[in-house]
């Protein structure tokens, strides 16, 4: 694939814009995602484009999805999932691993929604 400078520029001011709303700095987001800050500084800047795996580590890193780093925010978010997510997006990544556990759990305990 060619390098694409306004691809790469557009997914770096998305990445950036995702940082900035957790309130996350470039230090920290890229000690999250285990790349240097240089990196992610010449990401979000669109001078370089990444790996599937580094597009991996920084969505896992912002809880977000890839969907809305590569192709942005689709607005089809049902409004109970947006609050989950804004919520989730507080969290450290140890915190929300264990917000995911819990989740699974009252999942569990919930009566089943199938008519069976």
């Amino acid at each position: 694939m060619a390098f694409d400078a306004e691809t790469n520029r557009e997914i770096g001011l998305r990445l950036r814009g995702c940082r900035e709303q957790h309130a996350l700095t470039r230090e920290r987001l890229a000690e999250y995602a285990d790349i240097s800050v240089q990196f992610l500084a010449d990401i979000e800047t669109g001078r370089k484009g990444m790996t599937v795996q580094t597009l991996r580590k920084l969505a896992l890193a912002l809880h977000c999805s890839t969907d809305e780093l590569v192709f942005g925010t689709s607005g089809t978010e049902q409004p109970v999932n947006a609050a989950l997510r804004s919520q989730l997006q507080m969290l450290t990544p140890a915190q929300a691993s264990l917000a995911a556990d819990i989740l699974a759990l009252v999942r569990r305990a919930l009566p089943s929604e199938d008519p069976q």
